[in-house]
């Protein structure tokens, strides 16, 4: 029991990792299904044998799985920035509108500082009707 609930969480840990790796390089959330899921079945069957890749393909890339993980992860740090904005002494806000493509857009940026550092984070940025 025990081997399987490491694994299990060995499984959800590279889920996460693979989700932010593709949050990053701002590619669709089918890429994990379509791309990755094929390729590290090729790479694990050939560099280790097929017995690995029962255990490589427990690692979830589905595209709903992926959208959950960079959710699951963008409200854990809007939840930390909320947190160390509330705790700070005092904070700069500042709004931009700007347009492109005739199309309005909002941005929010906050300042802060944090541990004797300016911190500077993107709130959000919306499209304006």
């Amino acid at each position: 029991m025990k081997s399987a609930v490491i694994v299990s969480e060995k499984a959800l840990e590279a889920s996460y990792h693979v989700a932010k790796l593709i949050a990053r390089q701002k590619k669709p959330h089918t890429v994990g299904e379509t791309l990755i899921k094929s390729a590290r079945m090729e790479i694990v069957t050939l560099m280790l044998g097929p017995n690995e890749v029962k255990e490589v393909n427990k690692v979830s890339l589905s595209a709903d799985t992926v959208k959950r993980r960079i959710h699951d992860m963008s409200s854990d740090i809007l939840g930390t920035l909320i947190k160390k904005l509330l705790s700070a002494e005092k904070f700069a806000l500042q709004i931009d509108e700007t347009t492109i493509k005739n199309k309005a857009q909002l941005i929010a940026i906050v300042r802060f500082v944090d541990e004797d550092f300016i911190k500077e984070h993107y709130l959000f940025c919306k499209e304006v009707p």
